[in-house]
């Protein structure tokens, strides 16, 4: 625990609530928690251009932790086309998510 840190951790870390690997998909689902009002960061969005070919990295859609409930609501809809199961799923037998 840090000294002078809430128990909880703090509010205004940064959480990842989308994992892709199109960078388009990512972009979308950042607009519509813009649109809703929630603050939000794509990181590793530009890695497409540099590795086309490369699904290693995934994108990560990112909003505080004081948002993560509000962005995971907004997000309940979102179309499942290149969104990555969450880093902690289960490992799914079959292959599928």
């Amino acid at each position: 625990m840090i000294p002078g840190r809430p128990p909880g951790g703090d509010p205004d870390d940064l959480v990842t609530v989308g994992r892709y690997l199109d960078p388009v998909a990512a972009q979308f689902d950042r607009s519509r928690l813009e649109a809703d009002g929630l603050a939000c960061f794509v990181q590793g969005g530009g890695l497409g251009s540099l590795l086309p070919t490369a699904t290693v990295f995934p994108i990560l859609l990112q909003v505080r932790a004081a948002d993560r409930a509000r962005a995971e609501e907004v997000l309940a809809d979102s179309p499942a086309g290149d969104v990555l199961p969450p880093e902690d799923a289960p490992a799914d037998p079959d292959g599928s998510f």
